[in-house]
């Protein structure tokens, strides 16, 4: 999963913090609930490091879940999940062109609250969903029920999840891979290998390396707002990013004051690749590039900052 950035379009994660730029009492906030800034948290604050143990977002914190679930629901943007339109599109494509109109067994990693797999499974398909987000998978699993759909949903954080095996593809969408730290993401590839029935492939949605770039030279900037994804009360959120060039990666970090208490702290760190080393990383896994692709949903302005990849098995290679 993934916070998207409200300077750039969604990145996402599955992608971004709704971002309002807005000053407070433009949003309705009164200013006796403004909350007073401690300059010292930030003037004295350490640099970041990207994908530092226990800096990242409380993706699996019950408050934090809901409001991300409200943020994957919404119409308004493409800041948490996309808009239905569009993955309405991104299913068709899954279905017509990944999967030859054929039902199969799908695994949706980092799947949210079920969006992917719901319509999925009304083409015929049989789908596992994967999430870190109690609200989410509450959500996809009641969906799922009211529906009698064919679809079965695990709330497990991905980097120690058992994947299972025989799925016809493996999906992991809207730039998540690129969230996790490169061991780790090795790792999740040689699980989706294994996944893998032996004539199944991988769609991975990735970040462009420029646009993770862009990302971390963005300038700070804050938004104050009545409620919003980090609390549901009034608080201001300060945002401040980091190109990482030694490493190639960027972290986000938002500082979240409420009244007169020391700010939260959330790191966000997103991992840029270029071509040719997330190809050694494939074959790595004994997997080989099957296709590039533009866009998924059809419009490339959708998914300007995104491309659609597809891995398939190396011949000779056991998963």
């Amino acid at each position: 999963m993934r916070l998207r950035s409200g300077g750039i379009p969604p990145t996402g994660s599955r992608a971004a913090i709704p971002h309002f730029p807005d000053p407070a009492w433009a949003r309705g906030v009164p200013a006796s609930s403004f909350c007073a800034v401690d300059l010292d948290a930030l003037l004295q604050r350490a640099p970041a490091v990207p994908f530092a143990p226990g800096s990242g977002i409380p993706w699996d914190e019950p408050g934090f879940s809901q409001r991300m679930l409200r943020e994957h629901l919404s119409q308004n943007h493409d800041r948490a999940s996309r808009r239905f339109e569009i993955i309405d599109r991104q299913v068709a494509w899954i279905h017509q062109v990944l999967l030859d109109a054929k039902p199969g067994r799908i695994l949706d990693l980092g799947c949210g609250p079920g969006l992917h797999a719901s319509r999925l499974a009304e083409l015929g398909h049989h789908c596992t969903g994967l999430d870190f987000s109690p609200a989410s998978i509450a959500y996809a699993e009641a969906r799922a029920a009211e529906a009698g759909s064919d679809c079965r949903y695990r709330l497990v954080d991905l980097r120690e999840a058992e994947l299972g095996t025989g799925f016809d593809a493996v999906l992991m969408l809207y730039g998540e891979f690129n969230t996790f730290a490169p061991p780790d993401a090795r790792s999740l590839l040689q699980q989706m290998r294994s996944a893998l029935a032996d004539s199944g492939r991988i769609l991975l949605e990735l970040h462009f390396a420029d646009y993770v770039r862009a990302l971390g030279e963005e300038a700070p900037h804050w938004s104050a707002q009545a409620k919003g994804l980090f609390a549901d009360r009034p608080h201001l959120v300060l945002r401040e990013s980091h190109w990482h060039a030694e490493v190639a990666a960027t972290t986000e970090r938002y500082f979240v004051f409420q009244g007169d208490a020391q700010p939260s702290v959330h790191t966000q760190s997103t991992q840029a690749y270029a071509d040719a080393e997330f190809e050694d990383m494939l074959h790595a896994a004994g997997l080989g590039v099957a296709g590039r692709y533009e866009t998924l949903s059809g419009d490339p302005d959708a998914d300007e900052e995104l491309f659609g990849l597809v891995a398939e098995p190396l011949t000779g290679s056991t998963a």
